[in-house]
């Protein structure tokens, strides 16, 4: 039992220690990256229009809800003021 709970405990160790390595790893690569001219003129072109497309996505689906809501409320109020009559 205390072998595998200090298996299991170094393998966690290790994984932490892996997704570090590879956080730092990454963030000098898009440092290097972005320091060449073209490249980070490309790289934020792209993360702007991937941006501009996250905002309309969040704002179309927040129209969608809305219209539904609105549809959803009108239709309570029909069956409300049926019943009335």
């Amino acid at each position: 039992m205390f072998k595998q709970r200090l298996i299991e405990a170094l393998t966690i160790v290790v994984l932490i220690g892996l997704s570090v390595t590879g956080g730092y790893i990454g963030y000098f690569v898009t440092k290097f990256l972005l320091a060449i001219p073209v490249i980070g003129v490309i790289v934020k072109v792209v993360v702007s229009i991937v941006v501009v497309f996250a905002v309309a996505v969040i704002i179309g689906g927040s129209a969608v809800r809305i219209r539904d809501a609105y549809r959803e409320h009108k239709r309570v109020q029909k069956d409300v003021e049926e019943e009335a009559q």
